[in-house]
Formats: structure tokens, sequence, C-alpha cells
């Protein structure tokens, strides 16, 4: 990509082979054991306290979060099994207005009178939004990646999850750019799944490679999975498919809808190779644990940075929370979001079953 710099090269790929890996569905349960919902949760509150007040692109957290998830990831990768890449890439600014402005063209232009109240507040918000992109325009898009070879090192797997924040006045949807905004479920919930399934895959062989990345300006724009998957689609490499990470420890029996705990959500489209994708994942997740079911959702969804892929041409889900069904306005982007609202026990049993789906892929366990 034009105007890419790589700012750090953590380490390379060590030359030790590691022959070892599970080879059942049994042995990978009690391989995904070794992440505790202690460790879960000490990795979210570790996250938000680090970043406080919040991980806004442009503030001093977003940076601070940066050094944390650097340095945990070299924690947890002891072996050096993988590489680790900071990807700095200068934001461009037009791609992120015209993402804004097409989407008020499509949802809003037409449908609604110019007079009318939300086609004023729309049009308001898309007006500031690309007046955000501008004022951001210093501030470098920071993709984390870390990358382990497989066997077959031209096939990868990626996982992706959002660590930035961004807090929007509830009524006028404007940024509140200096607010509190802890963003435990929003997004260190999903960090934290990805730091677990660094630890276990560093210290096993891979059948295909995998690439873990901690994704940058999810909410300006959804702009760091879209430079990520432009790049990854000149990479060349044969993407198995990408899973994507979204708010994993939203979950209540009060406010959902159906009055159940452990239903979540698996997002994609209504194609016949991304429902393939997502089935199989699910098979291999729901061999962890009993104790959440991510429901296959073939309805587009485009809240998180799956669609960024999509547009690439690749199989792209969402793992996240049933936002049908158990959506939390009060906790979604605001100074709520705190680890204390998580349901640690959804948290980990929802690392167990993604940790299922992704090592299992990479393992092409089938008992």
């Amino acid at each position: 990509m034009k105007g890419l710099l790589i700012l750090f090269l953590i380490f390379n790929f060590s030359s030790k082979v590691y022959s070892r890996a599970p080879g059942s569905y049994s042995t990978l349960k009690s391989e995904l054991q070794k992440v505790s919902s202690k460790n879960l949760v000490e990795w979210v509150n570790s996250l938000v306290k680090e970043s406080s007040p919040s991980r806004m692109v442009g503030l001093p957290g977003h940076d601070k979060a940066i050094n944390y998830i650097r340095s945990t990831i070299l924690k947890l990768d002891q072996k050096k099994s993988g590489a680790l890449v900071i990807q700095s890439n200068p934001p461009m600014p037009e791609l992120v207005k015209s993402f804004y402005q097409n989407d008020f063209d499509q949802k809003i232009v037409g449908k609604l009178p110019t007079t009318h109240p939300d086609y004023q507040k729309w049009s308001q918000f898309t007006l500031f939004m690309k007046n955000l992109a501008d004022a951001k325009k210093t501030s470098n898009v920071q993709n984390i990646i870390w990358e382990k070879p497989g066997l077959n090192s031209n096939k990868v797997l990626v996982v992706t999850a959002h660590y930035d924040t961004i807090s929007h006045d509830k009524v006028s949807l404007l940024v509140k750019e200096n607010a509190l905004m802890p963003g435990a479920n929003y997004n260190a919930s999903g960090v934290s799944v990805a730091l677990g399934l660094i630890k276990i895959l560093s210290e096993i062989d891979l059948n295909y490679s995998v690439q873990i990345c901690f994704l940058d300006w999810q909410g300006i724009g959804f702009h760091g999975s879209e430079l990520y998957a432009k790049e990854l689609k000149k990479s060349g490499k044969e993407v198995l498919g990408v899973v994507n990470l979204e708010m994993l420890g939203q979950d209540t029996s009060y406010f959902d809808k159906t009055k159940k705990n452990g239903n979540m959500s698996l997002y994609l489209r209504d194609l016949a190779d991304e429902v393939r994708f997502a089935s199989k994942l699910s098979v291999l997740g729901s061999k962890m644990t009993q104790k959440v079911s991510f429901e296959i959702k073939p309805n587009g969804f485009e809240n998180s940075d799956n669609f960024r892929f999509w547009e690439e041409g690749f199989k792209s889900v969402t793992f996240s929370q049933n936002w049908e069904d158990d959506f939390n306005p009060k906790f979604y982007q605001t100074a709520e979001d705190t680890p204390e609202t998580l349901n640690h026990e959804t948290l980990w049993h929802s690392y167990q079953y993604i940790g299922g789906a992704v090592v299992g892929t990479l393992l092409d366990l089938t008992k």
C-alpha cells in the first residue's frame, strides 16, 4: 500500500520447530483451558486501566493501548513462534469521508424529506464525521499484527478485533472526543479473546498460517480494517476466511428479550460459501463448550469490521453479542462500559467456543 510504514518489527519467526498440536477435540479443549477466565478479565481490566480515559484515535490513551497490547503479546509468545508487526499507515481521509457520504446518500437521501428532524440529524452527523476524518489526518492508522506460519504458509486464517474506542452523544450522535469511554465490552472483550488465542497458538504447530490483527480506527469509518483488507488482498495469500471479534462480554437475562444467558450471535452474509464457513466454525466451537451458543445469522451485519473484508472479496464473519435481543444501549459507547458490567462466565466460554473454531480450523480437526 502506498505510504505504508512499518514502525516496529518486534521479532522474526523462530527457526525452532515445535512438534506439538492437539489431535482431537478433547485435547484441544484441554489446551484452551490454559487460558482462564481470570486471564481474560485481567487483560480487559489492564487495557481499560492503561488507556484511561479512552482509546480514542489521537489521544494519549490510544498510544498507551498500543503499548499495552504489544507488550502483552511479547509476554504471551515467549517462544517467539510468530512475528509481531505494528503497521502505521497515514490515513486516507477522502476514503473515510466517502464512506460517510455514501452511507447517508443510500440510507437517508430520498427516503426522508429534507425538513424531517432525522434527515437533519443524520446530515449533521455525516458532516461532523467527515470533518473529524480531516481533523485526524495526522494520526496514523496503527494496526497491530501477530502472524505465525503454518505448514502451508500460503493459506492463512485471519482473526481481527479493534482496540480503539469512540463515544457518541445519544441524541445528536456527534462524537464526544474527550469523554470517558472505558470500552470494556467495546472492544476490550474482543481484544482479550484474541490475546488468549495468541497464547495457545504460539505453543502449537499449525497446518495453516494465522494472522491476528488488532485493528485501529474502527470508530472512524472502519478505516483500520479498510486499509488492512486492501493490503491483505495485495499479499496474494489464500485467505481461508476472516473471523472478527466484537463485544463478547455483554450478556444478561435481565435485558435479554428472551430472558436467556449465553445466546450470542455469529453474523455473516447469506452466501453459500460464507454460510459453510460459519457452519464449520460453529461445529468446532460447539465441541468446546455448551455454555454459550453463537446463532448463525446471515443478515449482512454491517456494524463491525467484517464488511470491509467483504468489499475485498473475502469470507468474513463476526462473533458478537446478541444485538437483536440483548443489546443494552446504556453501556454501548458510554462511560458505563466498565469491566464490572461484563459477564465473566460468558466471556470465558465465548473464548473457548471461538478458540475451538479458530484452532480447530487451523488444525483440520474432525474428531
